[in-house]
């Protein structure tokens, strides 16, 4: 008797700890990692063309290739903390959110949804 109880227990606890909204991630849903995402993505575009104004040509000799990546990424950890911060998410899931959708290729499916 008290192996079924044991079984029944194990089961249930296997029932309602998978049954609850496997969207939520971090504490946020779907639809708000997708905008984050999309947010960094703007974010990360407006980094690239704002260090290239400064340093024009980076790739040749004396063109501030250096200098161009320091201030790449100065600008994108900014960018991205300004859209974290406006979306109230922590700053050290920004990461997470653009690895995830960048694996499910959420860029392509926006684009996709902009063309319907």
């Amino acid at each position: 008797m008290n192996h079924n109880l044991i079984v029944s227990i194990l089961i249930s606890s296997i029932f309602f700890g998978c049954s609850g909204d496997s969207t939520v991630r971090n504490g946020l849903s779907l639809e708000k990692r997708k905008k984050v995402f999309q947010e960094l993505r703007v974010a990360e575009k407006k980094a690239s063309k704002e260090a290239l104004s400064n340093f024009p040509q980076p790739g040749t000799p004396g063109g501030g290739g250096v200098e161009f990546r320091v201030k790449l990424k100065e600008l994108q950890v900014a960018y991205w903390n300004e859209v974290l911060d406006s979306n109230q998410v922590e700053l050290n899931l920004g990461d997470s959110i653009f690895t995830e959708g960048l694996k499910e290729k959420w860029a392509q499916e926006a684009r996709n949804k902009s063309k319907d």
